[in-house]
Order: C-alpha cells, then sequence, then structure tokens
C-alpha cells in the first residue's frame, strides 16, 4: 500500500510540475505587454526599463522560467508586484488565504459528501414517488448548474434583496482583533483538524471494542461542538463566529454544487445491489431493510463514489475557485483572479501550484478510501507485486 501511495505521488508531483510549467509559458505568452506596462505608465522609459530589471521583466521567457524552477526548488516562488507590494514574497501572500480556502473546501466537502450519501442511499431503498423525484431532479439541476450562476442567485437574492447573509466581515469587530483574519481562520482550521482526528481515532477504539462505531450525525454533532468549544478556549469566538457567518454562502454553494453526483451515483449504485446475492442472503438471516441497506449494500456502493471524486476533482477545485471570486470569499480562487487581472505573473502562477496540490493531497486521501472500501484492491497479485 505504501508502495502504491508513493508511486502515486510521484507522478503526481510530475505531473503538477509539467501542468504548472504549461500555465507558466501560457500566461507570460498570452498576457499581453507586462505588469510594468499596464500599470507604471507614469515612469519614463528610463524608469520603467529600471523597474523591469529589478522585477526580472526585462529577460525573455526562457530566461525568466529557468530562474523560477531554481527558486521553486529552493521553496521560493518568486516576489509579487500588486496585492501586498511590490516585492512581497508570493509564499507570504498566500499564505494569507491559503486558510480560508482548506476552510470552505474541507468542511464543503465532508458536508457534501454526507448529505450526498445519505440522499441516495434512502432513495433508492424507497419506490418511485414525490420525494425520489424531487430529490434526483434538484440534484441533477445542482450538479449541471454553472458555479458563478448560482453565486448570482445567492447574492441576489439572499444578500442584496432579503439581506438575510453578508459578504463583508464586521468592521467593528476586527478593529479590535489580536490577530489578523487569515490567523483566526489558521487557528479555526488547525483546531478542526485536531479535533476531528482525534474524534475519529477515537470511534475507531469504540469500533473495535462494540463492533460497531458511532453514527455520523453523532459524531457529526460531536466534532461541530468541540470546535465550537475551541474557539471559547482559544478567546477567538466573536471572530471566528464572524468568520463562519461571511463563510456560510460560499460554503452553501459548495455544498449544493457537489452533493448532487455523490447522490446520484450513490443512488444508481444502490439500485444496482438490490438483487445481487449477498443481499438477498441479508434478507434470508431475517436482518431489517434498514439494516440490509446500510450494513451491507451501502458499504459497497461507496466504492464508486468515492472513486468517481478521485476522477472529478479537479473540477470540483474549479468550482470552488470560480466560487471564492463571485462571492467575495479571500481565498485562492479570488487571489488568482486577482492576480491575472494585473499581470502579477508570479502570484496567478504560485496559485495554480497551490490548487494543483490541494487536488494532489485530496486525490491522495481519496486513493486511500477506496483501499480501505475495497479489500480486493488490498489483495498481493502478481501482476502488481505484492504492492497492494
Amino acid at each position: 500500500m505504501l508502495k502504491y501511495l508513493l508511486r502515486r505521488l510521484i507522478s503526481g508531483l510530475i505531473l503538477l510540475f509539467i501542468f504548472v510549467s504549461i500555465v507558466f509559458f501560457a500566461v507570460n505568452t498570452l498576457l499581453p505587454g507586462d505588469w510594468v506596462s499596464y500599470y507604471a505608465m507614469g515612469l519614463t522609459h528610463s524608469e520603467s526599463a529600471a523597474l523591469r530589471q529589478e522585477l526580472g521583466l526585462d529577460a525573455n521567457i526562457w530566461q525568466r522560467y529557468l530562474v523560477w524552477v531554481g527558486n521553486l526548488f529552493q521553496g521560493d516562488l518568486g516576489r509579487g508586484y500588486t496585492i501586498f507590494g511590490l516585492g512581497a514574497p508570493v509564499t507570504e501572500t498566500l499564505k494569507q488565504v491559503i486558510p480560508s480556502t482548506i476552510l470552505v473546501f474541507g468542511v464543503g466537502t465532508v458536508l457534501a459528501f454526507m448529505l450526498g450519501e445519505w440522499l441516495g442511499r434512502v432513495i433508492s431503498w424507497r419506490k418511485p414517488d414525490f420525494l425520489t423525484g424531487s430529490a434526483t431532479f434538484s440534484a441533477i439541476t445542482l450538479y449541471t448548474s454553472f458555479p458563478p450562476w448560482l453565486a448570482f442567485l445567492f447574492t441576489y437574492f439572499l444578500v442584496r434583496r432579503y439581506n438575510l447573509f453578508s459578504t463583508d466581515p464586521n468592521r467593528t469587530i476586527w478593529r479590535r482583533a489580536p490577530v489578523t483574519w487569515s490567523g483566526i481562520i489558521s487557528d479555526m482550521v488547525m483546531a478542526l483538524l485536531i479535533i476531528t482526528l482525534a474524534v475519529m481515532i477515537l470511534n475507531y477504539l469504540y469500533q473495535r471494542w462494540k463492533r460497531r462505531g458511532l453514527p455520523r450525525l453523532l459524531l457529526l454533532a460531536i466534532i461541530s461542538a468541540a470546535w465550537y468549544g475551541s474557539w471559547m478556549y482559544m478567546d477567538i469566538l466573536p471572530y471566528a463566529r464572524d468568520v463562519m457567518r461571511v463563510a456560510t454562502l460560499p460554503l452553501a454553494a459548495y455544498v449544493l454544487l457537489t452533493f448532487g453526483e455523490i447522490m446520484l451515483i450513490m443512488r444508481t449504485t444502490m439500485v444496482d445491489t438490490l438483487h445481487e446475492q449477498y443481499i438477498t442472503t441479508a434478507r434470508a438471516k431475517g436482518l431489517t431493510s434498514a439494516e440490509v441497506r446500510d450494513r451491507h449494500a451501502a458499504r459497497n456502493a461507496l466504492i464508486p463514489v468515492v472513486s468517481r471524486m478521485v476522477v472529478t476533482l479537479p473540477f470540483i477545485m474549479t468550482g470552488m475557485v470560480m466560487l471564492e471570486r463571485a462571492l467575495y470569499w479571500e481565498g485562492i480562487g479570488n487571489t488568482l483572479f486577482y492576480a491575472l487581472g494585473r499581470q502579477d505573473v508570479t502570484v496567478a502562477v504560485g496559485a495554480v501550484m497551490v490548487i494543483g496540490a490541494f487536488s494532489l493531497v485530496a486525490r491522495l486521501v481519496l486513493d486511500v478510501l477506496v483501499l480501505y472500501l475495497d479489500p480486493r484492491l488490498r489483495t498481493p497479485s502478481e501482476s502488481d507485486g505484492g504492492v497492494l
């Protein structure tokens, strides 16, 4: 298993490097002019030439690429032009927005998976009725929706027309905040990761003891309560609540755009298992319909769902990038669009690399889940040399 994951990691890093290199050449080739020609037009010719030399824009594209690759292997993504001032390190710029993307992407993916898996599992065991038809129609509509279009509807109805939500932080609260917006989100994300890991370990130990884990809704409630308690422990409660208030719209939009495909695949796979021999055997043992559904059919149905998520993850990240821009959420996606609009090439390429790294890590996690769910993949065989 470790050799398999190592192979996937190495191949993913190679593909990520090739993809980012293509993006580097595409951005530098397709964007007309450079940052100096567009945003320093008040300078004289000699001053513009000196500024280009200082920023390294006077060299040809291959020289700039080699310099960028050399800096990359030293952990340096270069210097930005606009977002945090001229010459600000790209690494520091991205550190300010990465936690925001992790918050919405991580929490949203878990919620979308739980909602889609539960709906798909429930409606697959029901006869066609209004509930199954409505759920299927809603899932297809939301899954095929264009992210900016859904974001526009959210902004128009929920923010501007009915004033139910806001996309702006509470300025009064943040004037006396002990740390910055990104610092608060970093603390929140770290606390959530630690709490989730601790709860999963405890649930695993409980499952080994009782032969049955805790219900998912109970686990979600425990994690949510502990997370809220950590805000009080770290004395960031009002700031964390304001962050979640602003994050509600991008989080809700992301969940609605993502859960539909999960639900549809789950439902289809569950329906296909209705006449399988192991389902008939489980029914013959006298198990209830819910027990047959949840303990036997659902586990096997999860395998195609997770496998599909591995394939569609780049498209999910694309939707996340567009939602951040459309809903004014200060994450990687919004930073990418801002940098492209101002020809801040180094920040744009750095943002693309971070998005690719997100996808790579998430796909490795999903690969582990697939191996856990499907014992056949963990069985040594001659074809793979016993790797799994």
